[in-house]
């Protein structure tokens, strides 16, 4: 497994060593941290540790960051929050992941869709009208960045608007963690959620930012930890992981560095199999978007077999989402954003990250000209 090429960082970003040591030190302490004895007390002193880095990371307070077992559990918080506390009407926009989509068409049915436009960018003029139109109090659910394409929204704009409606915002910052400046996010969201496996801490943590005067509404029965937002033994060894991977990947001089090593890299990829493969259209090119990502489609390639044909070939990308259960299906970001079945079936997302080296994009790019190749698609160069 060493010499194969991984370019899943939406997926999942390798555990940083930061992380595996921060995991191995609470690991030893071994005990609860709801417990009242000294290992007890130890492991809530590693919790509230983790919180006071997450929170000085992300310019916040301590009393801020509810820590979950994941991002997906910290929408569901975050949504029953919302529906707690009474706002609507309700707009998604149409390229969320599937995580928050699902989970807000359970809670609110009549949940109204925001538009995009071909490159995934919100209409927000669309949403003015409709406040204006309207009226109450709207709760909009927005991506900071999109997973599949790496779009990145004008947050400052999209909360600007939704506050001077009396409104609140809740955002999935997952993907703009670690590959863009705080800045870009802190304070912008009512609700901002967070995961810890996607800049290179473990699973099975994630957080949850609420700002002030937002309530946190548990739903569920049990011990009610995290000062009785959510019910369960905190994961610690992760949460110190997490916390530990964000103080590494989140300063600006780190974010930074990233930038400059997974766009080179992305570059490298782009420009290769552009040049070779006319079939090829990059989405989301020419818009804002994440420095590590590019979702490529070519029309006739099913997104699956491109897929395993990158495995077979020793690489790791992905078609959409990772997050259904290994399934592999028509893209429904794409579909929002206008393209044909064709093309939303037909499409692969690849993404770098703290581990990737810049000369990575020309070598997957290689791989995937052979790939395609070998699927019957003309090369206008022999030199792949």
């Amino acid at each position: 497994m060493m010499d194969r090429l991984y370019a899943d960082h939406n997926a999942s970003s390798p555990l940083r060593p930061e992380a595996r040591e921060a995991m191995l030190r609470v690991m030893d302490l071994g005990g609860n941290p709801s417990s009242v004895h000294g290992e007890g007390r130890a492991a809530k002193r590693a919790l509230e540790d983790a919180r006071e880095t997450l929170a000085h990371t992300l310019e916040c307070g301590a009393d801020a960051v509810t820590f979950t077992s994941g991002a997906t559990e910290a929408v569901h918080l975050a949504m029953e929050s919302a529906k707690a506390m009474g706002f609507g009407p309700i707009f998604v926009s149409a390229v969320e992941h599937d995580a928050i989509w699902s989970y807000a068409y359970h809670l609110w049915p009549d949940a109204q869709i925001i538009p995009v436009n071909q490159g995934a960018l919100i209409d927000v003029n669309w949403l003015s009208q409709e406040f204006d139109r309207q009226g109450g109090q709207p709760l909009v659910i927005a991506q900071a960045a999109n997973n599949e394409t790496g779009t990145i929204q004008s947050l400052d704009t999209i909360s600007t608007r939704v506050r001077a409606a009396g409104g609140a915002l809740l955002c999935d910052a997952v993907q703009l963690l670690g590959k863009a400046s705080v800045g870009q996010f802190a304070g912008l969201a009512d609700w901002l959620i967070l995961s810890s496996h996607k800049i290179g801490g473990p699973m099975g943590a994630g957080a949850l930012i609420a700002a002030p005067g937002i309530e946190i509404v548990n739903t569920r029965a049990g011990g009610g930890q995290e000062r009785g937002a959510r019910s369960g033994t905190e994961n610690v060894a992760a949460i110190a992981g997490f916390a530990a991977a964000a103080a590494v990947a989140c300063p600006d001089e780190a974010v930074q560095a990233f930038q400059e090593q997974t766009s080179q890299a992305r570059h490298g990829f782009e420009l290769a199999v552009a040049t070779a493969l006319a079939d090829a259209d990059f989405v989301s090119h020419g818009v804002r978007r994440l420095s590590n990502t590019s979702c490529v489609v070519v029309d006739g390639w099913e997104g699956a077999r491109q897929v395993m044909a990158m495995d077979l070939a020793g690489a790791a990308v992905s078609a959409g989402s990772a997050c259904s259960s290994g399934k592999v299906k028509m893209s429904r970001i794409l579909k929002a954003c206008g393209y044909s079945d064709g093309a939303a079936a037909s499409s692969i997302r690849v993404s770098f990250g703290w581990s990737s080296q810049i000369e990575d994009g020309a070598r997957l790019a290689e791989l995937y000209l052979q790939a395609a190749a070998r699927a019957g698609h003309a090369l206008s160069t022999q030199a792949a």
